[in-house]
């Protein structure tokens, strides 16, 4: 199944990659312990290299109108996207879209983190964000997109969710 969303944020007119987020989004930033930087054309193999299953992070950044626009009064189609506790919490906030856009973005950012798009078997109902018990988003993994994470030796989660200014965010980041 394809985004509901489109892929067009992925591609320009021409099919060339759209880069986005400004000259920031170009710098890299290291962070010891999580990823070596290698030479170019040289991959690196071990402890806190991105090949092995060390941390993998995905992250996410969507307009609020635009899941407004493309579920709004869709009710079979938001059940295809979000589960029921997901529905259920966000349709109880005073701006539901908000949330749902943020739900949305952990769900794509989560399949970031594991080096996919929704392809296969996965479906976007095999990641599902609850609160913990102080209210704390975390993630549950269901189905092919759990079987996924374990065949990379991934077993451990942490999701960030913010949304301003017309926008949602999530960061995802698994660790093995």
């Amino acid at each position: 199944m394809a985004s509901p969303l489109g892929v067009s944020r992925f591609r320009g007119e021409a099919g060339a990659p759209v880069v986005r987020g400004g000259i920031a989004a170009l710098i890299p930033v290291r962070m010891p312990g999580v990823q070596r930087w290698a030479r170019r054309g040289r991959k690196t193999v071990g402890p806190g290299s991105a090949l092995g299953s060390e941390a993998q992070i995905g992250v996410d950044l969507i307009a609020i109108s635009r899941v407004r626009r493309v579920f709004e009064g869709r009710p079979a189609l938001l059940a295809t996207v979000f589960t029921e506790e997901e529905l259920r919490y966000s349709t109880r906030q005073r701006r539901p879209f908000m949330h749902l856009a943020a739900r949305f973005a952990a769900k794509e950012a989560a399949l970031k983190a594991l080096g996919t798009g929704l392809t296969g078997k996965l479906t976007w109902l095999d990641v599902e964000t609850v609160h913990g018990p102080l209210a704390a988003p975390r993630l549950i993994l269901r189905g092919e997109v759990s079987r996924l994470a374990r065949a990379k030796g991934l077993y451990r989660c942490a999701v960030s969710l913010s949304h301003a200014g017309g926008y949602a965010l999530a960061a995802v980041i698994f660790t093995g």
